[in-house]
């Protein structure tokens, strides 16, 4: 079954970027779990704290490591004794002994808190929703980097096609085709759809730029190879959920991918590898960033610092996974550089802009 629907339609530098910088190509995240496991432990010394929430077990541990070792890096260069970092385990959070908890950052990919933070402790989930009341989020959602490629594909709003199972919410469709602008054209498809009568449909639309993927599995390459027999060679549009598995097919070269701007990641990088002898992940950097605010806002301001107020400046700060400001309902907004397909590789092809 396919389905059409049709719809018209300040700044603080948290680092010192360093002469190192991004080379422009780079393959997605591959998370492998190495070193010691994770321990409660607090590090260093200060007049506030920030509490690191992961889970110390299970098959989320390892990114939990990277995220403690990113937050570890910018703590041992950016803290100056005036922040503690308390790592936490999520499996049974324990903040009795914790003083002065200012900011608490919480890593749950389940969507679930397993023990209520200190109520008087800003909440930052390092994931893509606020997962407390007036709580704020770290990460972009995989939406707002498909409307971020899809308004690079088709500037002057040119008409778009929005490929998406037909499980997804058609509220979710809308806004999504709302943020990006001009004429988006919505096919939801079965499971059993093939990609030959998807390709059809799309034809059948009419003279469109771009076509989009809300999915990140096998069904997407079938339904580019498809994509790439058409006469119009609409250009294909992927999101940050897009893996190796996808981003390393042949049949997905020259898909565009827009990301959150990597241009600081050799800060980063360089120490990181010095320290833990391998390379940061994302989420290394998501770590990174949050103590990194904490840590600016604390040295500026004094140990209560740590408001939502301040976190929601409109200025907004640039970290080392890019510049990003808090909204005004807890999610974030990112500036993302545009990326190609190459050879397995993500490869810059457009820059983020500088600031907002």
């Amino acid at each position: 079954m396919i389905t059409i629907l049709r719809r018209s339609c300040f700044f603080l530098a948290l680092i010192a970027l360093s002469a190192c910088q991004y080379a422009g190509e780079t393959t997605l995240d591959q998370v492998e779990d190495v070193g010691p496991p994770l321990n409660a432990e607090v590090i260093g010394s200060g007049d506030a704290t920030l509490a690191l929430v992961l889970p110390f077990e299970g098959s989320n541990a390892a990114t939990a490591k990277q995220i403690r070792n990113g937050a570890v890096l910018a703590h041992e260069h950016l803290s100056a004794d005036k922040l503690k970092l308390a790592i936490v385990n999520a499996g049974s959070p324990d903040y009795s002994d914790l003083k002065n908890t200012s900011l608490v950052a919480l890593y749950a990919p389940d969507n679930k808190v397993h023990s209520s933070p200190p109520g008087r402790a800003v909440n930052v989930s390092l994931g893509d929703k606020p997962l407390t009341k007036d709580g704020l989020s770290m990460v972009a959602s995989d939406m707002d980097s498909l409307v971020a490629g899809l308004r690079f594909a088709s500037p002057s709003g040119a008409p778009v096609v929005v490929l998406a199972p037909e499980t997804q919410s058609d509220a979710d469709l809308e806004a999504l085709a709302k943020k990006v602008g001009g004429t988006v054209e919505i096919i939801k498809y079965a499971k059993n759809a093939k990609g030959t009568a998807l390709a059809k449909s799309i034809e059948s639309v009419g003279d469109i730029t771009a076509v989009g993927f809300v999915e990140s599995n096998s069904k997407v390459v079938e339904i580019a190879a498809a994509l790439k027999r058409l006469k119009s060679k609409p250009v294909i549009i992927g999101h940050t959920g897009w893996g190796q598995s996808l981003v390393g097919n042949p049949k997905m070269r020259d898909a565009i991918v827009a990301r959150p701007d990597s241009s600081s990641w050799g800060f980063v990088t360089e120490r990181y590898q010095k320290k833990f002898g391998e390379n940061p992940t994302e989420m290394s950097l998501y770590g990174f960033d949050i103590v990194a605010v904490a840590a600016g806002l604390v040295r500026q301001h004094g140990s209560r610092a740590i408001t939502r107020k301040r976190l929601g400046d409109s200025k907004g700060f640039k970290g080392a996974a890019g510049a990003f400001r808090f909204t005004k309902d807890g999610t974030v907004e990112r500036l993302y550089e545009i990326t190609k397909i190459d050879g397995g590789k993500l490869t810059v092809i457009k820059r983020a802009p500088a600031g907002f």
